[in-house]
């Protein structure tokens, strides 16, 4: 921390001095002082950032090169600002210097020969380091200011509160998803409109758009909008991004200080962050165990499940449904859906209990019945939640959900989470491709995966009714049947196909005569349906028996 230009011009020694040009630049910081006699082109790549220049032109009027040297002096922006000594070497400053640094906004300062050196680099030293004093104690100050808070352990809302109190400006704390998780607002203008946008007057801004940058970056940056700074300060701990610090204050009373006391509150936010992860990880694995032993059904007994289940803050009594929930690929992103689904049930007020798998969830969740919706329904819109959410979070990422049935007693939640998983490893043989599949969708595929489990071999069933198309072109007939029982209508069924009604008419006459089998009768058709779902369904569990079938 150092003085601005505008500072230093307000300084006793500085009585005298004048600025001559760049006044634009005039807030510019001064961070050191640097005193060069003549100035050589290898001096520019000495100079360092946010230095105050002081020479006396020696040779610039009498060297082309000297000039140009100054000349890039000016453009490059490097310095906070230059002071020429007039009247001695100098007799004035030229006219192509004042154009090219009111151009850049590089202030020019005009000194006087009777203006010593030595006393004009002391005094703004003096500052500078009076500055940096200033600015450690205040650090030191707000350290322990929150340290105290972190010890107490009163969680994040005294933190957000006591941030917004020292920098006298509004603060907004908001998670790694672009989430607001809470906010201390002094400015009547602001507003939270919903959990990802900031209202301010009638301009609403979207978090995650306006993230973007920082979610890349994980640096801190300002935006200036209606006279105020947007302060985004990113919280990060072991190289991870949790979240950010959305502070805003008008421009002509924002500090640096202000940034200093953000960024200690950032580490502190980022502690708190941290302990919470580990409480809810710990927590949603505990409950996940429980709910394994469950779904294993190697529980003592019905009581004791209930019991142990009260003292994980679980009520078994209530109605649940198993929702499976299967990655495409397993990423950061997935492994953090634990923590991202558990939220969101959270917020629907809904019990939640859930398994990590290598790449799945299995969610257990609370479902609620009334005169509006059926329980069904309900879980059906508890999938489609998450399925939005996770689609506006991660657009690229696709994720297949699947539903069991809803069952009241615990003995029979093994039986929703197999069906869970039925629908989603089972959902590629319906007609139309689902995200979302409940159980029941699954139509007669049940009753088939049923006798599979049983033992019983599907081939003797579709065999007798569909076996001799399968030397017959067996594709073509096969899926001109499976798509013509789908729709039971010619103009679809042929668009569908890219056929002519003509084509498809005698394909379907060839089918009836090779199956001997009505297409017009609903007793022929079911059973041709319930064959070409039990032929996939082999060909699905048994794909090795189908290898040289050409």
């Amino acid at each position: 921390m150092g003085i601005t230009i505008n500072e230093a011009l307000h300084l006793p020694v500085m009585k005298k001095a004048k600025l001559v040009a760049g006044r634009e630049g005039i807030q510019n910081t001064i961070k050191w002082v640097t005193i060069v006699e003549v100035l050589v082109p290898e001096d520019i790549d000495r100079l360092q950032e946010g230095e105050l220049l002081i020479t006396t032109g020696f040779g610039i009027l009498e060297s082309e090169e000297k000039r140009e040297v100054f000349h890039s002096l000016l453009s490059m922006k490097k310095l906070s600002g230059i002071a020429l000594y007039t009247g001695f070497r100098l007799p004035e400053v030229p006219e192509s210097f004042i154009e090219i640094a009111n151009k850049h906004a590089m202030p020019i300062l005009e000194i006087y020969p009777d203006i010593n050196f030595s006393m004009i680099t002391k005094e703004i030293l003096e500052q500078i380091v009076n500055s940096q004093i200033k600015l450690l104690e205040y650090s030191h100050s707000i350290h322990e200011r929150f340290t105290k808070l972190v010890l107490r352990s009163q969680g994040l809302i005294p933190i957000t509160r006591t941030l917004s109190s020292l920098i006298q400006g509004s603060v907004i704390l908001i998670n790694d998803l672009s989430e607001i998780v809470q906010h201390c607002l002094i400015h009547h203008k602001l507003s939270v409109s919903e959990a990802e946008s900031i209202t301010m007057g009638e301009e609403v801004i979207r978090l995650p758009e306006f993230l973007s940058r920082s979610i890349h970056y994980t640096e801190c940056f300002e935006v200036k909008k209606q006279n105020y700074v947007f302060h985004i300060q990113p919280i990060v701990a072991n190289q991870a991004l949790y979240g950010f610090i959305f502070s805003i204050k008008e421009s002509d009373k924002w500090e640096k200080l202000d940034s200093i006391a953000i960024e200690h509150a950032a580490t502190v936010y980022a502690f708190e962050f941290l302990k919470l992860k580990a409480v809810e990880e710990t927590r949603i694995r505990l409950q996940g165990d429980y709910l394994e032993e469950l779904l294993n059904e190697s529980y003592i007994n019905r009581s004791h499940a209930l019991k142990r289940g009260k003292k994980l803050g679980l009520d078994l009594t209530l109605t649940h449904v198993v929702i499976y929930i299967k990655f495409d690929t397993m990423n950061e992103k997935s492994t953090n859906a634990a923590q991202i689904i558990d939220q969101l049930m959270k917020e629907k007020n809904r019990q939640t209990v859930i398994i990590k798998k290598r790449d799945a969830l299995i969610v257990l969740v609370e479902v609620k019945d009334n005169k509006i919706k059926s329980n069904k329904q309900d879980s059906l819109e508890l999938a489609q939640a998450i399925q939005d959410k996770w689609v506006r979070l991660f657009p690229k990422d696709v994720i297949k959900i699947g539903i069991g049935r809803v069952y009241s007693d615990l003995q029979e939640l093994p039986k929703s989470a197999q069906e869970a998983e039925y629908s989603i490893h089972f959902s590629e043989l319906l007609p139309t491709s689902k995200t979302i599949v409940h159980y029941e969708d699954l139509g007669h595929f049940h009753i088939l995966i049923h006798m599979i489990e049983a033992g019983n071999d599907l081939r003797d069933f579709y065999e007798n009714l569909i076996g001799p198309l399968f030397s017959h072109q067996r594709d073509d007939l096969l899926r001109t049947l499976e798509v013509y029982l789908h729709r039971k209508n010619m103009q679809i069924t042929a668009a569908e196909l890219f056929v002519h009604r003509q084509s498809l008419r005698y394909r379907l006459a060839k089918i009836e005569k090779i199956t001997s089998l009505n297409l017009k009768s609903s007793d022929d058709q079911m059973k041709l349906q319930i064959a070409i779902m039990a032929y996939k369904l082999d060909r699905f569990k048994n794909p090795e028996r189908f290898k040289q079938v050409p």
